[in-house]
């Protein structure tokens, strides 16, 4: 998400990551792997256990997920994964904003 920033953005999406981390350790992160969208923490995990977005013995740490919330609060798209790599595509997730916004073609 962090190469393709300007298409979520020309598509009227704002991305922002949540770490679950201490905020030292989120900052030391960011220090050296600058987002170009804002970073939050979630250090009690409270919206982690909200979208049960909990570590998993599987994970072998924190699960990866991905959450499209439209303007009205409303999840249109959810996706929890046992491991990084299983993140959806940026492609795929454009699609579905191209696809809520009306400009799919």
């Amino acid at each position: 998400m962090r190469d393709d920033h300007d298409r979520f953005t020309a598509l009227g999406a704002e991305i922002l990551a949540l770490s679950a981390e201490r905020v030292g350790a989120a900052a030391a992160y960011l220090r050296s792997h600058p987002m170009p969208f804002p970073t939050l923490v979630d250090e009690d995990h409270a919206v982690f256990d909200a979208y049960d977005v909990t570590s998993r013995l599987a994970s072998l740490g924190q699960r990866p997920a991905l959450f499209v919330v439209d303007a009205d609060g409303v999840v249109r798209f959810s996706h929890v994964g046992t491991q990084q790599w299983q993140i959806p595509p940026d492609e795929q997730v454009l699609a579905l904003l191209e696809d809520l916004a009306g400009t799919a073609g």
